[in-house]
C-alpha cells in the first residue's frame, strides 16, 4: 500500500508498532503488551500529521487491540480519519463498525482502495460508493460494491526504504526458528482455490489464485539478498506450489543466479499441489524445511474441513522429503465442533505415530468468515469470550470437549510425540531416515536447537 501510495505522490510513514519488542506492559495477570507505548504512537502521530491512518486488525483475537490504537488516536486528533483493514475487518465489516471512531472498512485487497481514499482526502471529496468499502452512514451500515482483484501483482513495488531493517534484523523472530539470519517474510501470490471451513483468507484475497512472474519473485530476492543481506526467506503465500512450472523456475533461477539462501513456507504448502520433481528441484534451489496442512488424521475429519486427498499419497511425499533431506512439519487441528472423542483419537493416534519432524498443534477457532464459525453458532458454541480465544488457548467449548481439556489435550499429544520418537530412534535405521540423514552441517545442528527449544514453549500444561 505504502508503494502504491507513493508512486501517486503521497507522503506515507509504516509505523509497526510490535517491531519494538523490547518494550513490555503488564496489562493483568495473564496479559503483556509488547511494542511501542501509547505515548509513543501519539508522539509519531502529532510529527508526522497524517490525514488518514490505516489500521490493520487482521485477526480476530487482536480486535481489542486494534481498537485501543484507534481510540487512542482519535481521541488526541479528531479530524484524522481512520481506515481499517484485513481479515477480521473484512469478513465482519458492520461489527467492527460498531467502533464509533472507525471512518471507513477496507474490504479485501487494500493497495488501489487507499489511493482511492487517498485522493477523495487531497481533492476534499467524500467518501460516498468507493469500491472495497463499507462505512456508516445516516446511522445505518452500508457496505459498498467489491473492487476488482489486482490481476498483474508485477506492477506493485514494496516501499522497502520506509522500513528500518536493522530493527527487523535484530527481532527474535529473525532468527530464532530460521536457519539462517538475517530472515525476512515475502507473499508472491494471493488467492486459494481451496475452501477449507477454518480458513478467512479468502476475505482479503478471494478464491482466484494469482501470482508474480518468476522474474519479478527474484528481482525481490536479488534486491534484498544484495543490498539488505537477506539470507532466509520465508515465503507466506497460501500457494505456492499451485503452478508447478513457475515455481520451477523460480528455483531455476535461485540456482543460476547463484543466489546463496535458505527458505521454507512456514504457512504450509498445498499437498495436492506436490510431487517429486517439484520437491527436488525446491530441494537444490536452498528449500530446508516443508510444512503440510494434514490437519486431521480422521478421513471423516478431512472431509469436513475440505480436505479429501489420498493419505498413502501424503506418506509417499513425506518419505521422499526424508529421502532427500527436508525436514518436515506438518499442521493439526482439534476441537472441531463436532469431533468425537474417536474421531480425536484417531488424529492423536496418526501424530503419534508420523513420519514427521515437527507437528504444529492447533485448536478449532470459529473465526468469522468461515464456515465453522457457523458450526459453532448452530450448535450453541459461541459464547462471549471478548476475542481472548486463540488457537494455543481455546476458550471454546466443543460439542465434546471443553476449551480446557482441549488446551490439556494439545500440550500432550506434543509430549507423547517427542517421547514417540525418542522410542522410535532407538531403531538405528528410523533414526537415520527421518532425522541423521538430514544433519549434514553444523548449520543443520543448530537449526534443530532452534526449533526444538521453540517447541518447548508449546507445553504449557
Amino acid at each position: 500500500m505504502a508503494g502504491v501510495l507513493e508512486k501517486n505522490d503521497f507522503s506515507v510513514k509504516i509505523l509497526d508498532c510490535p517491531l519494538d519488542y523490547k518494550q513490555r506492559r503488564k496489562v493483568d495477570g495473564n496479559t503483556i503488551k509488547i511494542g511501542l507505548s501509547p505515548e509513543e504512537i501519539i508522539k509519531t502521530v502529532d510529527e508526522f500529521k497524517p490525514d488518514v491512518i490505516g489500521v490493520s486488525c487482521s485477526f480476530t483475537m487482536f480486535e481489542s487491540d486494534s481498537f485501543e490504537v484507534i481510540d487512542l488516536i482519535k481521541e488526541k486528533n479528531k479530524n484524522v480519519k481512520i481506515v481499517v483493514g484485513g481479515a477480521h475487518s473484512s469478513a465482519n465489516p458492520e461489527f467492527i463498525l460498531r467502533n464509533k471512531n472507525i471512518d471507513l472498512v477496507v474490504i479485501g485487497e487494500g493497495e488501489l482502495t487507499m489511493l482511492e481514499i487517498a485522493e477523495r482526502i487531497r481533492d476534499k471529496k467524500n467518501f460516498k460508493n468507493i469500491k472495497g468499502t463499507a462505512l456508516i452512514k445516516n446511522k445505518k451500515f452500508k457496505r459498498n460494491k467489491p473492487r476488482d482483484q489486482i490481476q498483474n501483482l508485477d506492477e506493485l513495488e514494496p516501499a522497502w526504504h520506509l522500513l528500518d531493517f536493522k530493527k527487523y534484523f535484530n527481532h527474535p523472530d529473525s532468527f530464532s526458528i530460521a536457519m539462517r539470519s538475517p530472515s525476512v517474510h515475502l507473499i508472491t501470490s494471493r488467492g486459494c482455490p481451496g475452501n477449507c471451513v477454518f480458513c478467512s483468507v479468502h476475505t482479503v484475497w478471494g478464491r482466484k489464485w494469482r501470482a508474480m512472474s518468476p522474474e519479478k519473485v527474484i528481482s525481490q530476492i536479488e534486491y534484498l539478498y544484495k543490498n539488505h543481506g537477506v539470507k532466509h526467506f520465508r515465503f507466506n503465500d497460501d500457494n505456492l506450489t499451485l503452478d508447478k512450472s513457475r515455481i520451477i523456475k523460480i528455483c531455476n533461477l535461485i540456482i543460476e543466479k547463484k543466489i546463496e539462501i535458505k527458505w521454507d513456507t512456514p504457512s504450509g504448502v498445498a499437498l495436492w499441489a506436490l510431487d517429486k520433481e517439484m520437491l527436488l528441484a525446491m530441494k537444490k534451489a536452498g528449500y530446508y524445511r516443508i510444512t503440510i496442512g494434514i490437519e486431521s488424521g480422521c478421513e471423516k475429519t478431512r472431509k469436513y474441513i475440505g480436505k479429501n486427498f489420498n493419505m498413502k499419497n501424503v506418506m509417499d511425499l513425506i518419505d521422499y522429503c526424508n529421502k532427500i533431506g527436508l525436514w518436515v512439519a506438518s499442521f493439526f487441528i482439534i476441537g472441531f465442533p463436532n469431533e468425537s472423542n474417536k474421531e480425536l483419537n484417531e488424529t492423536i493416534e496418526y501424530i503419534l505415530d508420523a513420519r514427521i519432524n515437527f507437528p504444529f498443534i492447533f485448536l478449532a477457532q470459529p473465526y468469522p468468515g468461515t464456515k465453522m464459525y457457523s458450526d459453532f453458532a448452530s450448535a450453541g458454541l459461541l459464547p462471549d469470550v471478548k476475542f481472548a480465544s486463540t488457537f494455543v488457548d481455546s476458550k471454546y467449548d466443543s460439542k465434546y470437549f471443553t476449551g480446557d481439556q482441549l488446551n490439556h489435550i494439545r500440550a500432550q499429544i506434543y509430549k507423547g510425540f517427542y517421547l514417540n520418537k525418542i522410542k522410535r530412534y532407538l531403531n538405528p535405521y528410523s533414526f537415520y531416515k527421518e532425522f541423521l540423514s538430514k544433519i549434514r552441517s553444523f548449520e543443520d545442528l543448530r537449526y534443530v536447537y532452534k526449533i526444538v527449544k521453540s517447541l518447548v514453549t508449546s507445553f504449557k500444561y
